[in-house]
C-alpha cells in the first residue's frame, strides 16, 4: 500500500529528527526547530493512521438478498 510506505518514510524521518534532538552540541534554535519539524511529521503520520483507520472501519456496500418468493418451486 502507498500509505504503508509513506508511514515508513514519515516514521524514518521522525526517528533521524530524535536522534539529532539527543545531540549536546545542539544549539537552541536548532532544537526548536527540530522540535518544529517532529510535530509536522508526527502530524502527518496522525492524519495517514486515522485515513486508513477510517477505511478499515468504513461500512461495506452488500447486495441484498432478495427475499424467498415463499414455497412455489417456479
Amino acid at each position: 500500500m502507498e500509505s504503508d510506505s509513506q508511514l515508513e518514510n514519515l516514521r524514518s524521518v521522525l526517528s533521524c529528527v530524535f536522534e539529532k534532538l539527543g545531540a549536546e552540541s545542539l544549539t537552541e534554535p536548532d532544537r526548536i526547530e527540530l522540535v518544529a519539524r517532529a510535530e509536522v511529521m508526527q502530524d502527518r503520520i496522525d492524519a495517514i493512521q486515522d485515513a486508513v483507520g477510517d477505511e478499515e472501519h468504513a461500512p461495506t456496500r452488500t447486495t441484498p438478498v432478495p427475499e424467498p418468493a415463499g414455497d412455489r418451486l417456479f
